[in-house]
């Protein structure tokens, strides 16, 4: 009688939950990504553990500061070329309210869920719970960056509460970016099989020594120290030693042998844990999505994928929207980008800086909103120095848009080069006029303006909305 009643809860709070989402769909309010999620919870709070419990393979998270979302959608195109069914929530709404929303829609009306294996891009705060919840079979890890300290706080005290949920954990196998020193200790003390993905090519980043001022772990976790690095990728991330406790970079076992930028077409990679090694023409621009596919790659050597399988998704991949996404619109090309803390945005920078030409037009949208974080302070931590020196206009939009064009003056940007457009629409469409017809318009935007800008775009007519997709 109690099982009946649970299933009969479950047909609820599943067919409540998708009804909410199809008309968030239907009405052209939204992906249904969020909402559907916390009224299925209000209907039966478990629902999330008991769904998991129902895929056969089990699940997989993939959390970290940058490149989450990226990631998780890499090796659901892997799996999906495997003849797997992902339940996966592609749309980066990685809450519990989320992934209970991805779940929902993968069930029939029954209530069961009709996919394979979950895939769960996981907010690193919240991974603890999720593991509890979901119990996964593998987690992956991709970084650890300063990002809305208003709400994170260091990250020495969000890595320990990581650890702390990855304890928790019994079985399973654990994916981390040897590369970052706060990452790579994230094993310590659990039950999992812990490997490591890092970058071995020895021409790839730059000599060790002076850090970037934006550079986040620089000390040792175990004896405090500070880090000697003798070679920086990007960020704080490289292969590095302690002087003082002899801590250094574990060994890798999926390892970047070679790693080649073609700028903002991509990169040659050169992936090592498979036969002979896997090589992969990557479509996506900046050593950050090099990053973001050599961990996919090595997560689904851990799932038990075919090379193959790995080379044809990688190399037939298209971005998720906002992640380096090009868009035509009125005879032009928007290269859209999220950049949401300083590591993150200098190597966008880097990127789209990295052929040298000058006369660029760009877009840069700041906003505070919670989802953001409140503290915008973070962008004197960016280089945008070097974007200055290319520029042939700016035009700075968001809810924090003169703060951006503040810090744009100091970066040397000409002042008569700069525009303040707090709209999104008319900073657009004023942008896309200065911009000639076959030119390019350089979008880099926070977190929440790239889904505003995207809306934008697609009430415009110039791509589809992302529930769409």
């Amino acid at each position: 009688m109690r099982k009946s009643l649970q299933r009969l809860r479950m047909v609820l709070a599943v067919n409540a939950a998708n009804l909410v989402g199809w008309t968030s769909r239907r009405l052209g309010r939204g992906g249904g990504t969020t909402l559907p999620g916390r009224l299925a919870l209000k209907i039966m709070p478990d629902l999330p553990d008991r769904l998991v419990r129902e895929l056969p393979d089990g699940c997989v998270l993939v959390t970290g500061t940058n490149g989450k979302t990226t990631t998780a959608n890499l090796i659901a195109a892997i799996l999906r070329r495997s003849g797997l069914a992902p339940v996966h929530n592609r749309h980066g709404a990685n809450l519990i309210y989320g992934v209970t929303s991805a779940l929902a829609r993968s069930c029939g009306p029954a209530g069961r869920p009709r996919g394979d294996i979950g895939l769960f891009e996981v907010d690193e705060a919240t991974l603890p719970e999720m593991g509890r919840r979901l119990r996964p079979r593998l987690v992956v890890v991709t970084n650890l960056f300063r990002d809305q300290l208003d709400r994170y706080g260091e990250l020495e005290s969000l890595a320990e509460r990581m650890n702390r949920g990855l304890r928790e954990l019994e079985e399973g196998d654990l994916l981390l970016n040897a590369d970052d020193p706060l990452v790579a200790t994230l094993g310590e003390g659990t039950a999992l099989r812990v490997h490591y993905y890092g970058i071995e090519d020895s021409e790839a980043g730059r000599p060790g020594g002076a850090m970037q001022h934006a550079a986040d772990s620089k000390s040792c976790r175990s004896c405090g120290g500070p880090l000697h690095f003798e070679r920086v990728f990007y960020g704080h991330m490289g292969r590095y030693r302690c002087p003082s406790c002899g801590l250094s970079r574990p060994p890798v076992d999926f390892p970047a042998l070679s790693l080649r930028s073609r700028g903002v077409e991509g990169s040659d990679l050169v992936v090592g844990g498979w036969n002979g090694g896997l090589g992969l023409l990557v479509s996506l621009p900046g050593l950050y999505n090099a990053y973001n596919v050599l961990a996919a790659a090595a997560a689904a050597r851990l799932l038990g994928r075919g090379a193959d399988e790995v080379k044809e998704a990688v190399e037939d991949y298209s971005t998720v929207f906002g992640r380096a996404e090009w868009i035509e619109a009125e005879e032009r090309r928007v290269f859209l980008v999220l950049s949401k803390n300083p590591a993150g945005f200098n190597e966008v920078i880097r990127t789209v800086t990295g052929g040298g030409e000058r006369g660029k037009h760009l877009l840069l949208a700041l906003n505070d909103l919670t989802a953001d974080g409140r503290d915008v302070s973070w962008i004197w931590d960016v280089d945008f120095e070097e974007l200055a020196l290319q520029a042939e206009a700016i035009t700075a939009t968001g809810t924090r848009a003169e703060d951006m064009a503040l810090r744009l003056k100091y970066a040397g940007a000409e002042p008569r080069r700069i525009r303040v457009e707090p709209e999104l629409k008319a900073a657009l469409l004023s942008s896309l006029r200065e911009v000639p017809p076959g030119g390019t318009l350089y979008a880099l935007t926070t977190y929440t303006a790239t889904l505003a800008l995207r809306r934008t775009m697609a009430g415009l007519g110039y791509v589809k909305g992302y529930w769409e997709e």
